[in-house]
């Protein structure tokens, strides 16, 4: 395989050429398989993606994913301290870079004891070949093959061919000439967008560049299941998505605690999965990042109604889907990152969120049982201020959030998340908002 990336997979190598930029996930398990086990579920795993076998290949100024001839099996075990011993391997992690142009565009540790019932996989990707999407689907098919093979039943392995570029599978209003007339639309509202935000923030706090080390932390907030049903209820009163509601929670609790809950322009990044709307749709077992990110600025304060802010948030979402911004974005992205990591002078946004639905993902797999899913995404000095990812999983919401220790002291970070908690139990009893 020698596959060129394309433009959001290449907009990805830029992030991390800056700093480490990739996912990780983590799988926390009781009565986990041995590490033997894992070994041989990984290998068939690799076997199963050439994307799991690739490296990064330059030449001649372009990149290209490369099967490698020999690839190794990027796995360490280590002996697993306690049920908080994974947070610190992650935040280690997350600002560990994978290297990607020698061994696969992946690792995995383990932590296991054999004396515990409980043990947790942590598995990192470069972004460009994963979404959370086809992330849920690795994740399924390694503990089913654990399963397997811990009943010492066979497991059928067959190669899935890598899906090219998305942009390639993009409908053909995006395409070619036409792609260049809806860039030519698009770009346009992105500066007036820019030129507003400037002159709405002169002298209002925005932000901030810092010049000093920082590191990411993780947190981590569990809406219960009762709670998840009844949000869910009330957002479809309002008309609102799920994803609208979490962004506006999210954007006020960041804004009462870092912008004093003053009335300002405040930037969002939402994150489209894009499988549904390439031709034709891009099934979730073919590891690849189809996904766009759009960047919104709404105005925020820190006692606006949380319904008001959902719904225009939602018009946004509603507008960008109609006009098919989603699509050009992804071509975009690769453009916004050179101009960001180039002039090194502004942030991309206050928040962002990646909420990915149902995560699809089983609790019991033969002896094996799966606890919680955690997913993170590397922070970084030019990223936003506070972000986090969120998943449905055994009808729990589970929503994980990074932070950079330059932005906000721990304390502050959890004083955030309780915000956005407070804020989300008031939201269910408060009078319907009519727009």
């Amino acid at each position: 395989m020698k596959r060129e990336l394309g433009t959001f997979e290449r907009a990805l190598v830029i992030s991390d050429r800056y700093a480490p930029f990739h996912s990780v996930y983590v799988l926390r398990l009781e009565c986990p398989p041995p590490p033997q086990i894992l070994r041989q579920a990984l290998k068939s795993a690799q076997n199963h993606h050439p994307f799991l076998r690739a490296r990064l290949l330059k030449e001649k100024g372009k990149y290209y994913f490369a099967s490698l001839v020999d690839p190794i099996l990027p796995l360490r075990v280590l002996p697993r301290w306690n049920d908080d011993h994974w947070t610190k391997v992650v935040e280690v992690d997350l600002g560990t870079r994978i290297e990607l142009t020698d061994n696969p565009m992946f690792r995995c540790t383990y932590l296991y004891d054999a004396n515990q019932k409980h043990a947790e996989i942590i598995l990192t990707f470069f972004h460009s070949i994963m979404d959370p999407a086809s992330a849920g689907h690795l994740m399924n098919e390694l503990l089913t093959a654990c399963a397997s093979f811990m009943d010492q039943r066979t497991v059928t392995v067959y190669e899935v061919p890598p899906p090219p570029p998305q942009e390639s599978r993009f409908p053909s209003a995006f395409r070619g000439f036409r792609l260049t007339l809806q860039t030519l639309r698009f770009a346009p509202q992105q500066i007036v967008d820019e030129v507003l935000y400037r002159l709405r923030t002169r002298d209002k706090r925005i932000p901030p560049v810092h010049k000093m080390p920082s590191q990411g932390h993780i947190l981590s907030l569990t809406l219960t299941q009762s709670y998840v049903e009844t949000l869910t209820h009330r957002a479809q009163l309002e008309k609102v998505t799920l994803d609208a509601v979490l962004s506006a929670a999210l954007l006020v609790a960041v804004n009462r605690h870092l912008y004093a809950g003053r009335y300002v322009p405040m930037r969002t990044i939402s994150f489209w999965d894009m499988r549904p709307y390439v031709v034709p749709p891009l099934k979730n077992e073919s590891l690849a990042c189809y996904i766009s990110m759009l960047r919104h600025t709404v105005l925020v304060e820190g006692g606006i109604n949380i319904w008001q802010l959902a719904h225009s948030l939602q018009r946004k979402f509603y507008y960008s889907l109609r006009s098919g911004d989603h699509f050009v974005a992804a071509t975009m992205t690769e453009f916004l990152l050179k101009m960001v990591t180039g002039m090194r002078s502004f942030r991309m946004s206050s928040t962002a969120l990646s909420f990915n639905g149902d995560s699809q993902l089983k609790t019991n797999f033969g002896e094996i049982i799966l606890l919680d899913l955690h997913s993170y995404a590397s922070a970084y000095d030019l990223g936003p201020e506070f972000s986090g990812q969120a998943r449905l999983f055994n009808g729990q919401l589970i929503w994980d959030f990074v932070y950079l220790d330059a932005d906000v002291t721990s304390d502050e970070a959890r004083a955030i998340i309780e915000e956005v908690k407070s804020i989300l139990n008031s939201s269910v009893t408060t009078p319907l908002f009519r727009i």
